[in-house]
């Protein structure tokens, strides 16, 4: 039982699934995925803006490298779901989309002058939106977290129950 945790009397000793090839594979396509999407998208996005005379005061270096790290724990999430560590690292991925998410709302606004007249793009609203979702994988981690913690062998044998058995009674 290579340190996993007893279940509660009268059921068989549970084996929790491993991290699978499949996993694996799954999470670095959706590393990639999401690279593309958080870093490289809004980074040639701010150069395009920016060729056109739309000014934000986002420096491009840090969205290539903090969307690296949202695409990397993203990943990182999804390969760990069948163990314990899931919930940690789940929390550590929605902490820094928030961190993410806040640091882009700090001057939400391009503005420019065209032919004498300013024009303003504020998205700051929109952006607040996208603060929704990491808040609520923030609250599912720290809730999977305590009750991995409480019961480790009750989260994993539901979610995977092909490998579960039933109670044994005497």
């Amino acid at each position: 039982m290579s340190g996993s945790p007893s279940p509660p009397a009268g059921y068989p000793p549970y084996e929790p699934p491993g991290v699978s090839g499949a996993r694996i594979a799954g999470a670095v396509s959706l590393t990639l995925l999401y690279f593309g999407l958080v870093g490289l998208l809004p980074y040639y996005l701010e150069q395009y803006a920016a060729r056109y005379g739309l000014s934000a005061p986002i420096e491009p270096a840090f969205l290539v490298i903090a969307g690296f790290i949202v695409a990397f724990l993203a990943g990182l999430s999804v390969a760990t779901k069948p163990t314990r560590a899931w919930g940690p690292v789940r929390v550590m991925s929605a902490g820094f989309d928030l961190i993410y998410v806040v640091y882009l709302l700090q001057n939400p606004v391009y503005a420019t002058t065209i032919r004498g007249f300013s024009l303003t793009i504020t998205y700051g609203h929109l952006l607040e939106l996208f603060l929704i979702p990491p808040a609520i994988g923030l609250l599912a981690g720290i809730v999977t977290t305590l009750g991995d913690i409480r019961r480790p062998w009750e989260r994993i044998s539901f979610q995977f129950p092909q490998r579960a058995m039933a109670p044994v009674y005497g």
